[in-house]
């Protein structure tokens, strides 16, 4: 049981250092609209990819 008590501070401790501190967020910023960007079009083109052929 300690260990997943440990685990979980880890875990908050890392998202505050990745929240908290600016490089970091802006980076994870900019990872985070690229990902969005990608699985947003992922989506376009699944629902209305047949109405973009040629």
């Amino acid at each position: 049981m300690a260990d997943s008590a440990f685990s979980i501070q880890y875990l908050k401790d890392f998202m505050n250092s990745q929240i908290y501190d600016e490089e970091k967020w802006a980076f994870n910023m900019k990872l985070l609209r690229a990902a969005g960007l990608f699985g947003g079009s992922i989506l376009l083109m699944r629902n209305y990819g047949d109405l973009m052929a040629i």
